[in-house]
């Protein structure tokens, strides 16, 4: 009970100290421009390209990729934030359980993530007309939660490195569109070549792009789940390799004194 106690308070807190810069319009219009702009010009840019082709597509991928922006810079800017501001000593000289910490550090970057995939859901079916009358709909909200989770699990991989990095958020920034190239988001994964398609096998994401559109498409669950189930385990793969590696990097930033170096 400890444990998850401190798993809430930690979720709750450090959410509102780190982004207490985030005011109810300034988080709104993030909310709503992000998505936006995101969707409208790669399905503009796909239907052109494709000669007028039908944007689901387009409209899908796009819609699940803009979780990244939470699981990846909200998560890493946790630990880059904790850093910057002066407070990471006082966090690694705690008892408190590092696990509980890490991974209350994104629990609330699921939720945000899951509310921005809502919205550029519904930008796409305002603008662009999205189909969901044929769509597994408790599917698809499945599938936005694993994606969400999946990509959490790059964002505390790379929240760790920033305990001794101070360019972290140029990775970041390399891996959000990376995303963009081999996930599946704009075209299929096999238009890739060989040495791409291993790399996107080794990333979140493109399974649980793939089962969303499963999922639009009213397709059996049975082919969406277990992409799914490969999205969740990529994803807990990722979160565990960020665990460990942050306990290796926490010794290294107490004997190297980079704690506060910002």
């Amino acid at each position: 009970m400890t444990g998850l106690r401190l798993f809430a308070h930690g979720c709750l807190y450090q959410y509102r100290a780190l982004f207490n810069w985030a005011t109810p319009l300034g988080y709104a219009s993030s909310k709503l421009l992000v998505p936006v702009f995101q969707v409208v010009f790669f399905v503009q840019l796909g239907v052109f390209a494709t000669g007028g082709g039908d944007p689901t597509y387009f409209a899908i991928g796009n819609a699940m990729q803009v979780t990244a922006l939470n699981g990846i810079f909200g998560v890493v800017m946790t630990v880059g934030n904790e850093r910057q501001f002066g407070t990471l000593p006082l966090l690694l000289a705690s008892p408190a359980s590092r696990l509980a910490t890490f991974l209350g550090r994104s629990a609330f970057h699921v939720v945000d993530g899951i509310i921005s995939v809502v919205i550029a859901f519904a930008v796409a079916q305002l603008l662009f007309g999205l189909r969901l009358a044929h769509a597994d709909l408790p599917l698809l909200a499945a599938s936005v939660v694993a994606v969400a989770l999946s990509t959490c699990g790059i964002g505390l991989l790379l929240g760790s490195c920033s305990l001794v990095s101070r360019d972290i958020l140029l990775v970041a920034n390399l891996v959000y569109f990376l995303f963009l190239v081999v996930a599946g988001v704009n075209f299929p994964v096999t238009r890739l070549p060989g040495a791409l398609q291993v790399v996107s096998r080794g990333l979140p994401m493109s399974r649980g792009i793939a089962a969303a559109r499963l999922a639009v498409a009213g397709a059996p669950a049975s082919r969406a789940l277990p992409l799914l189930g490969q999205e969740l385990l990529v994803g807990a793969a990722y979160a565990a390799a960020g665990y460990l590696l942050f306990r290796v990097l926490e010794g290294w930033a107490r004997r190297g004194g980079l704690q506060e170096a910002f």
